[in-house]
C-alpha cells in the first residue's frame, strides 16, 4: 500500500541517513490529504512510502476530507520525497 507521510526537515534527514523510518509510521491516502495535514502542523517534507498492507490499519482520527489516515505497524525502508517546501519552495 502506497501512503505519503508528513515530518519535518530534520526528521527527514535522519530518514535519509539511516535509509529507515521506523515505526510506527503514519500515512495519508492521498497527496492532498498529506498536504492537508502538513498545512495543519507545520511540516514541511512529505514522503511516498511502501507499507504492508498485513500490518497496516485505517486510524479512527485524523482523517480529513481529502484522504484517510493509516498507521504501518513496521519500519518503512522503500520512500521517496514527493515534496518539501524547503527544496521546492
Amino acid at each position: 500500500m502506497d501512503l505519503y507521510h508528513v515530518t519535518t526537515e530534520k526528521k527527514a534527514r535522519l530518514y535519509r541517513a539511516s535509509g529507515c523510518i521506523h515505526k510506527p509510521v503514519r500515512g495519508f491516502t492521498t497527496l492532498m490529504g498529506a498536504m492537508a495535514w502538513a498545512i495543519k502542523t507545520g511540516r514541511m517534507v512529505i514522503y511516498k512510502i511502501q507499507c504492508q498492507d498485513e500490518l497496516s490499519y485505517k486510524l479512527d482520527a485524523h482523517h480529513n476530507r481529502w484522504g484517510e489516515a493509516w498507521w504501518c505497524d513496521h519500519d518503512v525502508t522503500e520512500f521517496k520525497c514527493e515534496f518539501s517546501a524547503v527544496k521546492d519552495a
